[in-house]
């Protein structure tokens, strides 16, 4: 099987080496919608900056499954560890919504198996 997956990725020219995701907790839906309409707008800013410094995707999530939470995730993944680093000092230059506090967690790490449909 482990050579299986590894020949699935080699089909891939652009597989990520390193990932993070970063959950968002808001006190209310309010402001998780305010905080995804300052995201589509600093998306718009620094996509190409971020493109350039080579992250290959960014997702922003809705979490559903958790009753009575108010929850965001975002998924981010890059090229290879310059990458990451020049990405993290253009994400680090964005700066704090002050007005609407939310609890972030984050989490990094690096791929072991990246699957992408074909379709």
């Amino acid at each position: 099987m482990r050579a299986n997956a590894q020949s699935v990725q080699k089909r891939y020219k652009m597989v990520p080496k390193l990932m993070s995701y970063n959950q968002l907790d808001f006190q209310s839906k309010a402001n998780l919608e305010l905080h995804v309409s300052q995201l589509e707008s600093e998306t718009e800013i620094y996509s190409k900056q971020l493109e350039q410094a080579e992250m290959l995707s960014f997702t922003l999530t809705q979490v559903w499954n958790k009753q009575g939470k108010h929850r965001l995730g975002l998924y981010f993944s890059y090229r290879d560890e310059k990458a990451f680093i020049d990405c993290q000092k253009i994400i680090n230059g964005i700066p704090d919504d002050e007005e609407n506090p939310m609890i972030t967690n984050a989490d990094r790490g690096v791929v072991r198996l990246h699957v992408v449909s074909e379709e």
